[in-house]
């Protein structure tokens, strides 16, 4: 039997596995291990694996299906992909210091839009969860995010009072695409209140769906002051 060497980082871990599927070992259509079982051959963390998987899902290499496995994609394809960042990120980048708030979070029938994004039309009741983010201490983006619990296995709802909910998509699902649309439109209600500006003011507003395997799980609507700059990365 043929012992494997170590390898710790999820770059190595990816190299590892595309040398045995550019080497035919793991052909196109083919299922391969399990995380856990690549884990224990590796000698590293799960987690270490899923992250490596999930860029080569990215990339086209491979598909991910829930309740199926990893398969080698039968036609790999180079994928070109926008990716917004995490407000997180977004913030530190501007040297900020950054803080995130919960302003409330219920289950609820869902809205058209809502609806329209994550049960194919028929309104359902998701998990709305309303944040606030935050730019040394001034408001930088509110936003509500819509879950669908049948898609994921969602934490406690008062969990999303520590991390946000795109925070935590991204920890612990292989989110493998996000459909953006990205409007303007007068602030109101909670979003004037928790941006701090009178009804009415034009607000970049940003709509993002979110893909795991393929399956919408989260809808978000996100607003923005005026003169915010919006940067994608390739």
């Amino acid at each position: 039997m043929v012992t494997r060497p170590r390898v710790h980082s999820w770059q190595s871990i990816r190299e590892h596995v595309l040398d045995r599927i550019r080497s035919g070992e793991w052909a196109p259509g083919d299922l391969i291990p399990t995380e856990q079982e690549l884990a224990q051959q590796m000698g590293c963390a799960r987690a270490t694996v899923n992250r490596a998987l999930r860029e080569l899902a990215e990339s086209g290499i491979v598909q991910r299906r829930r309740k199926v496995g990893t398969r080698v994609a039968a036609t790999p394809v180079r994928r070109m992909t926008l990716r917004m960042p995490l407000i997180r990120d977004e913030v530190e980048a501007m040297r900020a210091a950054y803080r995130y708030e919960m302003t409330g979070c219920e289950h609820r029938v869902a809205t058209p839009r809502a609806a329209a994004a994550l049960c194919h039309g028929m309104p359902e009741e998701l998990v709305m969860v309303r944040t606030r983010h935050l730019a040394d201490d001034k408001p930088h983006c509110c936003e509500a995010v819509w879950l669908h619990p049948g898609h994921l296995d969602l934490p406690d709802p008062q969990h999303f009072g520590d991390e946000a909910p795109h925070d935590w998509l991204n920890r612990s699902h292989a989110v493998t695409q996000t459909r953006f649309a990205i409007l303007s439109e007068g602030a109101s209600g909670s979003c004037a209140v928790n941006l701090g500006l009178p009804d009415g003011t034009p607000v970049l507003a940003i709509e993002r769906t979110s893909l795991v395997d393929g399956v919408p799980v989260s809808f978000a609507r996100q607003f923005y002051p005026p003169d915010h700059r919006l940067v994608f990365d390739d």
